[in-house]
């Protein structure tokens, strides 16, 4: 593993309240997920166009 991920994995063992800490990473990763998704298909979430291929 790099440093700056154990660095980031001991900072959320340390803390207190590491279900918000979880909460906001997959928040995070769900958001660009998505957005990924967005720029492949060339369409939001759930929107149609004639453009999109999947």
């Amino acid at each position: 593993m790099t440093d700056e991920r154990m660095a980031l994995i001991e900072l959320v063992e340390k803390q207190a309240d590491t279900d918000l800490v979880r909460e906001m990473l997959a928040f995070a990763a769900d958001r660009i997920m998505e957005l990924e998704v967005e720029l492949r298909t060339g369409a939001a979430k759930g929107a149609r166009s004639p453009l999109r291929e999947v």
